[in-house]
């Protein structure tokens, strides 16, 4: 699987606090490629790849197709908190094409 988008961190506790503490920059890829991937007919897509360099491990962050409403969902209220409205309207589309499909 290709990834675009890579991150790298000296160590897992460095990767760890990035996410407990939230990352705009992260949240924005993730929303970024959901939202270039709405009408894709890939069941998993990839966003980012992180590797950490003290345990060598590689970690792959995707999208499967049946959680991108709860990904957009999640990451709404990140860009809300971020007062990112623009960013905050694109998501609030993408929400209403994805459940008017089913």
């Amino acid at each position: 699987m290709k990834f675009e988008h890579t991150l790298e961190f000296n160590t897992t506790q460095e990767l760890n606090e990035v996410f407990a503490e939230g990352n705009k920059s992260i949240s924005n890829t993730i929303v970024d490629v959901a939202l270039k991937n709405l009408k894709t007919k890939k069941h998993k897509i990839p966003v980012i790849q992180i590797t950490t360099k003290d345990d060598d491990v590689v970690y792959d962050v995707l999208i499967t197709r049946p959680d991108m409403i709860e990904t957009l969902e999640q990451n709404l209220s990140i860009m809300e908190e971020y007062e990112d409205y623009s960013r905050c309207q694109q998501i609030v589309d993408a929400l209403h094409y994805l459940k008017n499909l089913k």
